[in-house]
This record gives C-alpha cells, structure tokens and sequence, in this order.
C-alpha cells in the first residue's frame, strides 16, 4: 500500500477528492484500504443491522438440539455461513412479562430494540428511550461524518427504531425512493442530471470512464472492490426495474410479488450503503406488529389458511401446531431473507475478512409462538462477529435454558433472562460500553464475549 504522507498524496489517493473531480456522490464507490489507512485505529469501522419480523416461529423446527444453529430445518438457510451464526435461547421481554403483559406479543415492537415499555391502555403500548441502533448512530456522529447516520427502513407495518425521548423514527417504505436518497449524486448539475433521468441511463454509463481509470491506478485488492462493486449497482438497478411500479403507487408492499422483491431490493441497498459507508447503523422491519402484516405470501405456495384464505400469516401462525407445516416454510423464508443479506456483506472483502465479520446482524421476533403470543423463550439471531469482538459459530442457551438438557428446552414456561442484557451486550460489542439497556434491568450476556 502507498505510504500516505503529505496532502498532495492524501489528496490523490481520497475517494471523496477523486468523486468530487468527476462529480459524483461519495456513495459510488466502495470504502478503499488506502482511505481507511488515514482513519482509527481500527482498519474497518463496525456496522449493526438490526431486522424484525413478527409472528413468532415454529420452535421445534427452530431451535436446534445440539450447539450448530443452523441444525434445524428453519435456520437451514444459513448453513454456508453458520460459522458466522449465533443463536441466543432464553431470551424475554422480561418488563413485559413483570407488568403482567405476558401475552401482548403482537404489541412488543417498541420493546424489542429499545429495552423499554409503556402502556398506553389495552394492549397498545410504546417505547421511552432510544433503540440500540440509534445509540450506535449517535455513537459513530461523534466521530464520523456520515451522509446517513442512521438508516431506517419499513418493508411493512411498524418501525422499531427510537429515539432518546422515545419518537419513533419513520422507516423509508419506498425503494426508489431510498436508492436516490442514497446514491444519486447531488454534486451533478441538475440539467445533467434531469437529462439523465429522462433518458434512463445508467449511473454506471456515466462513472464507468471515471472508475476504471481510477481503478486502473489501485492496487489488486482495490481493483477487484471497484469492479464487485460496479456489478452490485448494476444488480440494484436491475432490482430498481422490477419494482419501479411499486415503488410509485399506492399498492400494498404485501402484495404479491411486490413484497419479496421489495425485501430484496432494500437488502441489495442496505449492503452497498454499508460498503460504501454511507451508514453505519440500520433499521429494518420486514413484517408488522399488530398481527395485520405481512398478510398473505402467496409466493410461496402454502394454500388456504384455517379461514380459507390464501395463506394468511397471522391465522396460519394462530393454528399452533397444527400450521406448523406452513409455518415452517414461512418462518424459513423469513431465514433465506437473513441469509442473501449476510451472504451480499460476506461478499465484500475487508482486509482478511469481509463487510459481514465487521458488522452484526440481529434480527428478532415479537413472540415466541404465534398462538401463544408470549413474550418469553424469543427467537434472537446474531449474524457477524462485530469485528471480532462476538464468538460466533454456535448456539447460547441462557437463564434455565442453559440448564436445560431435554431436546425440547424450547419449550414455554422456562425462565429466561431480560433480553436488556442482549441489547447491553451488543451496545460493548459495538464497542459503546454498557452495564446496562433500557429500563430496569442491568447486566450483559457474558456468553457472548
């Protein structure tokens, strides 16, 4: 690697001197070796993704017997990356459970980031203080000028990021809409870019001479990043396309086929957004609190649900065992969605790793089970080590489960611990220290480190 010791040589080698000379947004380009040279003390920055997604899962077919956490038929999807893969089991909304809300698990979409819980009459309820991804965002302001510090986004239903004071931050619901937010270049003149827009071309047919020139004077390492990169862009684009119809009108998400290529679509975004390090800390939600999303799936070919409709979710999850044939190839979609977006970060080298060792992808549920709607034994899945920080490969049984040496540990009734100490735990992990996460209950999960 050059050695970077004066500013005519800084100048030469930053992505953001080489974007601004050809007039394009910083988010076109990949985070290059020789940029993050000149930062920390750390080569790669961390990244948290926070996913939800509702309706609990069919636990026999999840949770497996032995350490591997991918064994079970549901996690299958992950199995190429189960080295990478932490299961946590014994995990409960334990604020919940102690206001007596034990089976209120359609309602716990502002508890599950946040660690915090406020009734607001019935079932309703709402969040009163920040989700761990804010507090990561805020964290990373303090020391790097992101173009999006925190970025949120709604495929369905509601968004599980919160601030300080507990508002809910909106969740972008749109994807064309987020591809310009985040890659259209703001330095081009506008004219330029209109007659650009009106022709529909490429970004790529205005940056490939640019790029491959900048390529051709990186080093091996930075000239395969560019060119993956320039693929990943032609994928979106590709994506764009197929959901531009979408995007533009009134049309539920939910529908058919519009919500799985959505869900894709937003994952291709969030994994060039974090390679290009645009942001640092995501919100997702692919499916909605309250038991009304994400509705039907009729992509997947389940049939009629115990009402004779097309395979309604929320009724299908509500049969308990009896559904759990079609709840299994739903909850394992859900599972192949984590899978393609772990696997688009594990495809981006970093050093002697990839985007996806630097970065933690946790995604959780509302509930356990969908006919129980309670709020204790919740499925909590950790994709990357944040950098190394996290020992990965394995599954973590805590509170009773931990002790518990039946195949069927899983089942409801045993005691877990508050999942404020999972959220404690990745705040050190990003390495934001804390002793505790939201209201009261203090403590990390040791098993973690």
């Amino acid at each position: 690697m050059t050695a970077i010791r004066t500013s005519r040589t800084r100048a030469r080698l930053s992505r953001r001197a080489f974007l601004g000379s050809v007039g394009a947004s910083a988010a076109l380009l990949p985070l290059l070796e020789a940029e993050q040279a000149l930062g920390a003390p750390s080569l790669f920055p961390k990244r948290l993704v926070t996913i939800a997604w509702s309706n609990g899962v069919a636990q026999p077919s999840f949770f497996p017997a032995a350490d591997d956490p991918t064994a079970n038929v549901i996690m299958q999807p992950l199995a190429a990356l189960k080295s990478k893969v932490t299961l946590v089991a014994g995990l409960d909304y334990k604020l919940m459970l102690d206001g007596g809300h034990t089976y209120d698990g359609h309602f716990a979409f502002p508890t599950m980031f946040t660690g915090t819980y406020k009734n607001l009459g019935g079932q309703s309820s709402a969040a009163t203080g920040a989700s761990i991804d804010q507090v990561v965002s805020t964290a990373v302001a303090k020391t790097a000028n992101l173009p999006m510090p925190l970025l949120t986004i709604t495929v369905q239903g509601n968004s599980t990021s919160y601030r300080a004071d507990g508002t809910q931050n909106t969740g972008e619901t749109q994807v064309a809409r987020l591809y310009s937010t985040l890659f259209a270049s703001k330095a081009m003149p506008s004219p330029q870019l209109t007659a650009l827009t009106a022709r529909r071309k490429s970004v790529l047919d205005y940056l490939i001479p640019e790029l491959s020139s900048f390529a051709a004077r990186r080093g091996t390492d930075d000239r395969a990043k560019i060119s993956a990169h320039l693929d990943t862009i032609r994928q979106i684009e590709t994506s764009l396309s197929a959901t531009a119809g979408a995007a533009c009108s009134p049309v539920s998400p939910g529908a058919a086929p519009d919500y799985p290529s959505t869900v894709k679509a937003f994952s291709d975004l969030v994994a060039m957004a974090l390679s290009c390090d645009v942001t640092r800390s995501v919100a997702i939600s692919w499916a909605g609190d309250g038991g009304s999303s994400p509705g039907a799936m009729p992509f997947l070919n389940i049939g009629a649900d115990n009402g004779g409709g097309l395979g309604d979710v929320h009724a299908i999850a509500h049969q308990g065992v009896p559904g759990y044939p079609k709840k299994i190839v739903i909850d394992t979609w859900y599972i192949q969605q984590l899978a393609y977006l772990a696997g688009a970060l594990d495809a981006v080298s970093e050093g002697a790793g990839t985007l996806l060792d630097n970065s933690l992808l946790v995604m959780g549920n509302d509930m356990c089970e969908g006919s129980l709607h309670l709020v204790a034994g919740l499925p909590f899945i950790l994709v990357g080590s944040a950098g190394g920080a996290l020992k990965t490969g394995r599954t973590v049984k805590v509170g009773s489960w931990a002790t518990t040496t039946t195949a069927n540990y899983w089942q409801s009734g045993k005691t877990g611990v508050p999942h404020n100490q999972l959220l404690a735990s990745i705040s050190n992990l990003m390495d934001i220290p804390a002793t505790s996460f939201g209201t009261g209950y203090t403590g990390t999960l040791a098993e973690l480190a």
